[in-house]
């Protein structure tokens, strides 16, 4: 991974805090660090073609805190797509297992903004289930 690069480095920092809330591992403000790197705008398609707005996506990872003991989560394939002064288009694939054998994996791209302090923000995320 690129560590210079701001949206690689926001989409190892991210996956990795989702991966203690899954698993129940996280501390009390883990879930209000994740839903803070979504812009207040932010879209989420899931992999069942349910769309989300913010709020959504909130009470979807709420629910599922310690709901999947022992998750891992890999990202693999990062890619830029588009980058521009106030974000990028990134896509990249997602493989999520757990302790109960259950795995799948993810073609994910994702709008993000940059503000002028560096601070990177989810604007847009899509995900499809796919073969490895």
């Amino acid at each position: 991974m690129n560590n210079n690069n701001p949206y690689f480095k926001e989409l190892g920092e991210i996956h990795a805090e989702i991966q203690a809330l899954f698993d129940g591992s996280a501390d009390d403000g883990a879930l209000q660090r994740i839903v803070a790197r979504f812009a207040p705008q932010f879209t989420m398609v899931m992999p069942s073609g349910a769309a989300l707005d913010h709020a959504g996506a909130c009470d979807i990872f709420a629910q599922l805190r310690g709901a999947r003991p022992g998750s891992q989560i890999t990202i693999r394939d990062m890619e830029i797509v588009a980058e521009y002064p106030s974000g990028a288009v990134v896509k990249y694939r997602e493989f999520q297992r757990d302790a109960a054998g259950n795995a799948n994996v993810r073609r994910s791209t994702a709008v993000l903004d940059l503000d002028a302090h560096g601070k990177v923000t989810w604007r847009h995320l899509h995900e499809t289930f796919c073969t490895e």
